[in-house]
């Protein structure tokens, strides 16, 4: 229970938490009396109910720590592991990891959206352009983690309520990825539809794999020969080649290692793997077309040929469909750039900072609601997506050509009338009605007796009026 406590012209409320060697009498002090007894009502309710919080001094950033420890490494994979903690070292500890965690409120989130957005430093990620500012995009990835975090908070009964859920994120509009065209994806397939050359016809087949299959770029590098049925031409999609740290390959179960591929270097710190697909809707079996898989079977053909000029020594054999010419893995990076020079080679007016090797499961997904009349689960099931509003909201492009064919359809079909009058107006006449004389008429019927009995009976019982 708690009392008020009178302490010169102010009131107090006091009470006791915890139990046994952890009991601690709290004060809350500098109270009107009417806030007093506001508060013990609300202290006494709580307690009746079961719901209050204890007051502690855990900081953000060492809850957050702990809430890496027990959910994120039961719950994560590796890339998400590492983006995760990636963004709570660079933009969550600098800036809120000293602050008590009971004391971060809506209007505290709003404040440090607010800071990121306006007077916060990037972080400068190697290999990539240099930012100016923090994007939206990355503050609604931070929002996304730590609103999942202070879930847990309340449910481990740290905090009361989730400051998140309420908070005002920065406007955002989601960038769609631009995506060729089927008619430049054509021209990239006939510039790179060359056998007598390893390395370009191992790009045709991985563009190949990527826009029929609908594959992702970790499953076009992690597929292998053995997972393909040739007599049924269907593929088994079911791992993924992903380079993860030596340290959380233990530390992390939900990832499901199936092969680890050797090291060339001693001293590495990560491994490059086969591992099970991120989610369970992406394991999956993808019919290819026909001309794909001869395709298939003539890079299977050359990739057996490099593996007698070079002999077991030279060339290692991982079962791989696409690998290099020695045997070894192929990263989605790797490919990516490969596909990015090819572009360039292939002279298309695109910009190549928009296209990437991903943009073709893009054109894949567009192509396959077109030539299904937009059977959703046929697309979804192929490309392995959690749910069809991933297809119809990120993957399928609105083409010129479908609106324009739209428009055909309605004029054929909505102005019917019209379009048969003009039709028949324009139409020339291709089936002319034939002539007949006399001589062509009595060699049919000498020819057909059937025909000449069925004349002679209409004759016979015609109406002589």
């Amino acid at each position: 229970m708690a009392s008020i406590v009178k302490r010169g012209k102010s009131f107090s409320v006091t009470y006791y938490e915890g139990e046994g060697e952890d009991k601690r009498q709290r004060w809350e002090s500098g109270l009107s009396y009417n806030a007093a007894k506001a508060r013990k009502a609300q202290l006494e309710y709580e307690f009746s109910q079961n719901t209050y919080i204890a007051h502690n001094d855990l900081t953000v950033s060492d809850f957050l720590r702990e809430f890496i420890e027990k959910y994120g490494e039961k719950k994560w994979v590796a890339s998400t592991y590492d983006g995760n903690v990636g963004l709570l070292e660079n933009y969550v500890y600098p800036y809120l990891g000293e602050s008590k965690l009971r004391s971060v409120r809506t209007k505290t989130v709003d404040d440090y959206y607010h800071m990121l957005l306006h007077r916060a430093e990037p972080v400068v990620n190697v290999g990539k352009p240099r930012r100016e500012k923090i994007g939206p995009s990355v503050i609604r990835d931070i929002h996304k983690l730590l609103r999942c975090a202070f879930n847990l908070a309340v449910k481990w009964e740290y905090i009361a309520k989730n400051p998140f859920l309420n908070a005002t994120l920065p406007e955002h509009k989601e960038r769609k990825r631009k995506a060729l065209t089927p008619e430049q994806l054509h021209k990239v397939l006939e510039f790179t539809d060359r056998p007598e050359i390893y390395d370009w016809y191992l790009v045709h087949c991985a563009i190949q794999l990527a826009f029929a299959c609908s594959m992702r770029g970790g499953e076009v590098c992690g597929a292998q020969w053995e997972r393909f049925d040739a007599e049924s031409q269907m593929l088994c999609v079911d791992r993924v080649i992903d380079r993860v740290d030596k340290k959380l390959m233990e530390k992390l179960p939900k990832m499901d290692i199936m092969f680890k591929f050797p090291n060339l270097y001693p001293g590495t710190r990560t491994v490059i793997v086969l591992k099970q697909p991120k989610t369970e809707g992406s394991i999956r079996n993808v019919y290819t077309p026909k001309t794909v898989a001869n395709k298939l079977m003539i890079l299977r053909r050359m990739q057996n040929k490099l593996k007698v000029e070079l002999g077991d020594d030279g060339y290692m054999d991982y079962g791989l469909m696409i690998c290099q010419a020695n045997g070894r893995p192929i990263m989605t990076e790797q490919l990516n750039k490969r596909f990015k020079d090819i572009l360039a080679e292939t002279k298309l007016n695109v910009d190549l900072t928009d296209i990437v090797f991903h943009s073709i499961r893009h054109t894949s997904a567009g192509v396959k609601l077109r030539l299904s009349k937009g059977d959703l689960k046929a697309v979804q099931g192929d490309g392995g997506w959690n749910t069809p509003d991933m297809v119809t909201k990120r993957y399928a492009d609105i083409l010129d050509e479908d609106r324009k064919n739209l428009a055909r359809e309605m004029e054929k079909k909505f102005y019917k009338s019209d379009v048969e009058a003009a039709e028949t107006e324009d139409k020339p006449n291709l089936h002319p009605v034939p002539t007949l004389d006399a001589s062509t008429i009595a060699s049919l019927l000498a020819s057909n007796p059937d025909l000449l009995e069925k004349v002679l009976q209409s004759v016979q019982f015609a109406d002589p009026s």
